[in-house]
């Protein structure tokens, strides 16, 4: 097994282990591709960054000639507002920065009154150039997924890898360990080093939320970074939910949708895009599951 080097990229971490033997140059390779994919994205993308090309497209609310990958992020977001009943929405970082979560992490809300955009009526795309009417565009909800996807194609279809493991940001994307199935820990939300149960990848991937990951409290209130944008009001909920999905981006994405709407409430799509689900409650110490997601 190869561990290559942990890259930074996107306000977090990236690694990968490759489980069949490779030369040091060819590990070197892989690493290199990654790094500068890594890069890029971080460049282009990054909402925290001023001059990353979504933050300019979010002042300027117009990019002309936008290129396909952008195209794909931005239409992704909103079949993610359709398939989630309108609960998972790309645009509610208008939302998180008056609640406190903005660029400078002030966590000091300015407002209680808060409206999120449509993306159908705030957002025209075409290929000659893309337009945001109102609000700013945050696609950190399904990102890292969508970017451990291209990495996990990459490996696969450049590298001619078939065996491996990709993290990032505790998103995971897995094929499998000579075809026997990868196991993973399931982190407490709440408890350092301390696991609540384990399961196992095989050609899929995995994503955690939890709404103790990013909370802060001001003037006796408590907000978090995940905003019911039918409400605009932070879940303050006990939760930490874990998915398992054929693809980064779906795991990435649910795994924030199901901190604000119970799986009862998606059935019949989480059982379209075979989406399997625990859910830990804090306050009760309970482990549930849901479609199939299965521990060891």
């Amino acid at each position: 097994m190869t561990t290559l080097p942990v890259i930074t990229g996107l306000g977090t971490t990236w690694w990968a282990e490759v489980f069949e033997e490779i030369i040091p140059e060819k590990a070197q390779s892989v690493y290199d591709d990654m790094r500068l994919t890594i890069n890029r994205f971080d460049k282009q993308y990054s909402r925290f960054d001023g001059h990353s090309k979504l933050s300019i497209f979010n002042a300027a609310r117009k990019l002309p000639n936008p290129n396909a990958e952008t195209i794909a992020l931005l239409e992704y977001g909103i079949q993610l507002y359709h398939d989630t009943h309108e609960v998972f929405n790309f645009l509610a970082s208008k939302d998180l920065e008056p609640h406190g979560y903005d660029a400078l992490y002030s966590f000091t809300p300015k407002t209680e009154s808060l409206t999120t955009p449509n993306p159908d009526h705030a957002l025209f795309i075409s290929p000659e150039k893309i337009i945001l009417t109102i609000g700013h565009v945050d696609i950190s909800g399904y990102i890292k997924g969508y970017l451990l996807d291209l990495i996990a194609a990459r490996l696969q279809n450049i590298h001619k890898l078939n065996y491996f493991l990709i993290n990032g940001d505790g998103n995971k994307r897995a094929t499998s360990n000579f075809g026997e199935p990868i196991t993973i820990n399931l982190a407490h939300p709440t408890l350092a080093h301390t696991y609540l149960a384990q399961t196992t990848l095989y050609n899929e991937s995995f994503a955690a939320s939890s709404t103790h990951k990013r909370h802060w409290e001001y003037e006796e209130s408590t907000y978090t970074h995940s905003i019911d944008t039918k409400i605009s009001k932070s879940n303050d909920a006990s939760l930490a939910v874990f998915v398992k999905a054929p693809e980064a981006k779906l795991a990435d994405a649910w795994a924030t949708t199901l901190l604000l709407s119970a799986p009862e409430n998606h059935t019949a799509k989480l059982v379209e895009k075979n989406i399997k689900i625990a859910l830990f409650e804090t306050s009760s110490g309970h482990l549930h599951y849901y479609h199939g997601f299965q521990n060891i």
